[in-house]
C-alpha cells in the first residue's frame, strides 16, 4: 500500500529551494521582509476575504491559526472571535504582528513563537479550539504527525489551504534553477498528496478548488531582479540572466513594476467530531 505521508516527506525534502535557500520560516526572519509580506497581502485581499467568508466564526469561537505570519488572518479573526492563538516561528513575522496588536489594541490574541512541529499542547496551548486554520503554511516534513496534533486539540473544524498545480513562482524556478544550480528544480508536495494523507487516516474532507489572481509589485526592475536572486539563492553575477528572463514577465503600471499570474488553490476542511481522534 502506498504510504502517502512518506511521499509528502520525500517530495518536501526533494524541494531544491529548501536545500539551497533555507526553510520557510527563515525566509521571513527580518522585520523588513515580514512587512513586505504584509503589504503584499493587503494589496491582494482576495485570500483573506475568502477565508473569512468560509469559516463559521462566531463571537464565542476559539481559533488556532497555524503559521500565522504577520497576523494577516489572526487579527481579522480576533475582531470576530472570542480568542485567537497564533502559532508563528519567524522573529520578523512576530515583531510585525506584535506591532499591529499594539496599534489596534487587540487583547484576545496570544502568540506562540514556535513551529507547529515544536508546539507542546500541554504547555503551549490552553484548551481545545473550535476552528483550526493552516492557510498556506503546511511546510512541514512530517505532515501526518502535524495533522494528528491538530486533531488532538480540536473540538470542531480543521481548515487546510494549499496549492494545486504549478504556481507562477515555481515556473520561474523551473526555468532559472537549472541554469544557475545545474540541476532540475523539484517541487514540494501539492494538494493531491495532502488529500491522500487525510484519506489514509480515515478523514474524508470537504474540498473546493478555485483560481486566484497572483500579483506582486516591485519598485523597479532591479528590485524584481534582486528579489528573484534572493529566492533562487545565487550571486549578482546572474543578474543579467534573471533580468533578461523577467523583461517580458513584468509590466510597468504607473510607478510600479507588476508581475501577474494565476494560482490554483485548494481548501480542505472537516469536522473532527465526524472523523474523531484515533
Amino acid at each position: 500500500m502506498i504510504d502517502w505521508a512518506h511521499i509528502w516527506k520525500e517530495q518536501y525534502e526533494a524541494g531544491s529551494r529548501l536545500k539551497e535557500v533555507g526553510d520557510c520560516a527563515s525566509l521571513w526572519d527580518s522585520k523588513e521582509r515580514a512587512l513586505e509580506f504584509l503589504n503584499m497581502s493587503r494589496e491582494n485581499p482576495e485570500r483573506i476575504e475568502q477565508v473569512l467568508l468560509r469559516l463559521p466564526i462566531t463571537p464565542e469561537s476559539r481559533i488556532l491559526d497555524i503559521g500565522a505570519g504577520p497576523g494577516t488572518l489572526a487579527l481579522p479573526f480576533a475582531e470576530r472571535a472570542a480568542h485567537v492563538t497564533a502559532v508563528e516561528p519567524s522573529p520578523g513575522m512576530i515583531e510585525v504582528m506584535k506591532d499591529q496588536i499594539a496599534e489596534l489594541q487587540v487583547h484576545n490574541l496570544t502568540i506562540v513563537p514556535k513551529r507547529w512541529e515544536d508546539v507542546d499542547p500541554s504547555s503551549d496551548l490552553t484548551g481545545r479550539f473550535d476552528i483550526i486554520v493552516a492557510s498556506y503554511s503546511l511546510g512541514m516534513p512530517d505532515i501526518s504527525t502535524a495533522i494528528d496534533k491538530m486533531q488532538a486539540v480540536s473540538s470542531g473544524q480543521i481548515w487546510l489551504f494549499w496549492f494545486a498545480g504549478t504556481t507562477p513562482w515555481e515556473r520561474h524556478m523551473e526555468r532559472l534553477w537549472p541554469e544557475i544550480h545545474k540541476k532540475s528544480y523539484s517541487h514540494g508536495p501539492k494538494s493531491d498528496v495532502l488529500y491522500n494523507v487525510l484519506y489514509q487516516k480515515g478523514i474524508y474532507p470537504n474540498m473546493t478548488v478555485h483560481e486566484m489572481k497572483y500579483e506582486k509589485k516591485y519598485q523597479s526592475m532591479d528590485d524584481a531582479v534582486s528579489e528573484m536572486r534572493r529566492q533562487i539563492g545565487c550571486s549578482d553575477n546572474y543578474d543579467p540572466l534573471i533580468k533578461e528572463y523577467l523583461k517580458d514577465k513584468i509590466i510597468m503600471n504607473g510607478q510600479s513594476f507588476i508581475e501577474n499570474g494565476m494560482t490554483t488553490r485548494v481548501c480542505m476542511w472537516w469536522d473532527t467530531n465526524q472523523f474523531p481522534k484515533k
